[in-house]
């Protein structure tokens, strides 16, 4: 198959590849992918596996680094990743060199919603980011964030990011008192509980500084206020059909889409790292994604790359009550399942246990269409979608959807990070021969 070529198969040994020395024919590969975009997606098969980020710090490195940047080719600008925007300020300034001395660890976690910042290979990928900056003064690259505050549950540090940008009022600091809402899990059961005064209170003090950040011409100011919106907007959100039909688009996608969007035209040619439901150019269940949004926008400006991987962690939520975050957490042992995508790649791979076959990883460009190569026609046809935590995600165009495919054999967790998701859940980790 002349679209199925290797590409950086020491990814699926993140802890020993050295990211810093790409292949040159796999940058080659990803660069001609990403030849004239305006933003690049690369996408993650699942949060927290260590290496799909260890892929998408390859590819970023890939770009960031091309030689031919600034002679024909518009350097990268900036990474726009899948946290939230108000805790990345601080981030992004460590990254440019310019922010506070803290080490890596704890801007990490404080710069990055959802505990994504804890992942070594996130932080490799973020110190490469710095001591690129640190070296190319003149092509800085910008890491923003490009969700809700609060890891989608609490406004307090979008509140803070605004209120740090405009002039003061007398009440100010009992709106942050009151927006700071704690962590996920907390937030998210400190909403639910809130007396209904109190809610509206916090809401009322919320759209009225919203309405003072958007008068100011502090475009972060008024980034952050959009944020505060679209939490608003997905506390208020009943799902429905819009004016043509469709499902509505959920607030928090059509934000982070306006802010990739923000981005770009703020910095300029920008990647974005989130995962594959969200960057895909196509509606998912019929619903707008950031990608579809995107791709109307930008046409061929924007590209997707999507990952996978066939074997590895799959954590699982078990509702125990309507209480927000009341689930059980577990993790199971991911397969290719029959229409999937991964069972197809699978079907013409190396045979596990066979030579060549443990550090397969696999870079299939679709965007060329399947007009020539019977095989990878015969691998698109018999797949109807990509897999996503235990189930299908369902995709009816893959060239549509997708540019290309970065697919992994086998893929492992971030070390810690499942016992992070039971803890912030208020969970223990769980007796292993209750596990199997």
């Amino acid at each position: 198959m002349r679209a199925l070529r290797s590409f950086a198969a020491a990814a699926v040994d993140s802890a020993a590849i050295d990211p810093g020395s790409v292949a040159a024919e796999d940058a080659a590969a990803v660069r001609a992918i990403a030849h004239g975009s305006r933003v690049l997606a690369i996408g993650e098969a699942a949060h927290s596996v260590a290496d799909v980020q260890t892929v998408q710090d390859l590819i970023v490195r890939a770009l960031v680094q091309d030689p031919d940047a600034g002679r024909g080719t518009e350097p990268i600008a900036a990474v726009a990743i899948e946290s939230g925007f108000a805790e990345s300020l601080a981030l992004d300034a460590w990254v440019g060199g310019t922010g506070s001395d803290a080490d890596l660890a704890s801007v990490a976690r404080d710069g990055m919603t959802y505990g994504f910042g804890a992942s070594p290979q996130v932080q490799r990928m973020l110190a490469g980011l710095r001591d690129w900056n640190l070296a190319h003064p003149d092509r800085r690259v910008r890491v923003i964030g490009t969700d809700l505050p609060g890891s989608s549950t609490s406004p307090g540090t979008a509140v803070r990011a605004c209120l740090a940008r405009i002039p003061g009022r007398p009440g100010d600091a009992e709106l942050l008192r009151r927006a700071e809402l704690g962590g996920r899990t907390e937030a998210a059961i400190a909403l639910d509980r809130m007396a209904a005064e109190q809610r509206a209170e916090l809401i009322a003090g919320i759209r009225d500084l919203v309405e003072r950040a958007h008068a100011q011409g502090d475009g972060i100011a008024r980034r952050s206020a959009a944020s505060l919106d679209a939490f608003l907007a997905e506390l208020d959100f009943v799902d429905g059909p819009d004016s043509d039909g469709a499902p509505r688009t959920y607030p928090r996608e059509r934000f982070m889409a306006d802010t990739v969007r923000w981005i770009a035209e703020r910095y300029g040619r920008t990647i974005l790292l989130a995962h594959n439901s969200h960057v895909r150019r196509t509606p998912l269940h019929g619903r707008a994604t950031l990608g579809s949004l995107l791709a109307a926008e930008l046409g061929d400006a924007y590209r997707a790359i999507a990952t996978s991987y066939a074997y590895g962690p799959l954590v699982r939520f078990e509702e125990r009550s309507p209480r927000p975050f009341d689930c059980d957490v577990l993790l199971d042992h991911r397969e290719p399942v029959a229409g999937s995508l991964e069972w197809e790649l699978e079907r013409i791979l190396p045979a596990p246990g066979t030579a060549s076959a443990e550090s397969v990883a696999v870079l299939l460009r679709l965007d060329a269409g399947a007009d020539g190569d019977p095989e990878l026609a015969g691998l698109l046809a018999g797949a109807s979608g990509i897999l996503a935590g235990g189930e299908l995600d369902p995709v009816d165009d893959f060239p549509a959807a997708f540019d290309a495919v970065v697919h992994l054999r086998e893929a492992n967790r971030v070390p810690g990070a499942f016992e992070r998701l039971r803890a912030e859940f208020g969970l223990g980790v769980p007796d292993p021969e209750e596990q199997s």
